[in-house]
Order: structure tokens, then C-alpha cells, then sequence
């Protein structure tokens, strides 16, 4: 990965930017899915466009998709503790055992 000096970053497109390339970095370890691989309602996300990382517990969605996979794929109910957005993507982690992400990884997992 490309080292990233903060003393270079002067505005927001910079800042940006870093953010994107950290994302791509941490992106490379991760799988691409799509709702239905989490046993979720198609409509949720159309392609593998969701970055699920089982080990991290974790699922990536991007902000184009946030909507439907709020309606769609039930994930008005996590958490706002499990919840975290980065750059152009919300992060919805593992919180309690019974809760929506921890469901859609095991699925997948189960699926696999």
C-alpha cells in the first residue's frame, strides 16, 4: 500500500481521496456478495456489491445501496452502536449474538 502522509493532506478532496485508498486497501482482504448470498431479498443489492469480511464481522455497504439494504435487507433494526460509516460506505458490524449481521454471515457461511 502506498504510504499516506498526513502532513499532505490539505483539504477535503485530499482527505477523501486517503480515506478511498485506505478502503481499496482494506477491501482487497474481503469478499464481494450479494444480498441473496446473505439470504437476504434480492432487492436489497443488485450484484456482488456488498463487502462482507466474516473474520472482522462485518458487512460494507455502499452508499448507493444504503437504502434498499435498510428497507430491503432489515437493517433499519441494527444497532446505531453497530453502525459506522466510512468514505462512501456504511459498516454494519456484529453486535449482539441474534442480531441482523450476525444472521447474513452466518448464512453465508452456512451456504459456502
Amino acid at each position: 500500500m502506498d504510504t499516506i502522509n498526513l502532513e499532505n493532506i490539505t483539504d477535503l478532496q485530499d482527505a477523501s481521496s486517503a480515506i478511498d485508498k485506505i478502503l481499496d486497501q482494506l477491501f482487497k482482504e474481503t469478499k464481494k456478495v450479494d444480498a441473496e448470498e446473505l439470504g437476504l431479498d434480492k432487492r436489497a443489492c443488485y450484484g456482488e456489491r456488498l463487502v462482507i469480511d466474516t473474520c472482522e464481522g462485518y458487512i460494507a455497504v455502499h452508499h448507493n445501496d444504503l437504502n434498499s439494504m435498510m428497507y430491503y435487507g432489515g437493517f433499519e433494526y441494527v444497532d446505531a452502536d453497530s453502525i459506522t460509516k466510512i468514505g462512501d460506505y456504511t459498516f454494519f458490524m456484529i453486535g449482539d449474538e441474534d442480531d441482523r449481521v450476525s444472521e447474513c454471515i452466518h448464512h453465508l457461511k452456512e451456504s459456502e
